[in-house]
């Protein structure tokens, strides 16, 4: 085997290890998911609302979407908005 070989070998290895590294990590993202009442879904995951936070918590009907701040590591979700719902605070101007 020629050196190039081994230095190609060595270089798939490291990028291996950094891609399953970064997919079992979770880092932050930002997801889009609808509220069923009990948890979020985003695809086929249920996210619990034990790990939602957010001031518009309150405000969700089931059926809802919403954006999503995923923190790194997958711990909390903020939501960020109800998508088609405009973000009203009480009082105020």
């Amino acid at each position: 085997m020629t050196d190039k070989g081994s230095a190609q070998e060595l270089f798939d290895a490291i990028k291996t290890i950094v891609d399953n590294y970064m997919k079992s990590r979770k880092p932050a993202a930002v997801l889009v998911g609808t509220y069923t009442g009990t948890a979020i879904m985003v695809g086929s995951l249920p996210v619990p609302m034990s790990m939602v936070t957010g001031n518009m918590v309150g405000r969700l009907s089931s059926g809802d979407r919403v954006r999503l701040l995923r923190n790194d590591r997958g711990r909390e979700y903020f939501i960020l908005e109800i998508i088609g719902k405009p973000y009203q605070t009480t009082g105020g101007l």
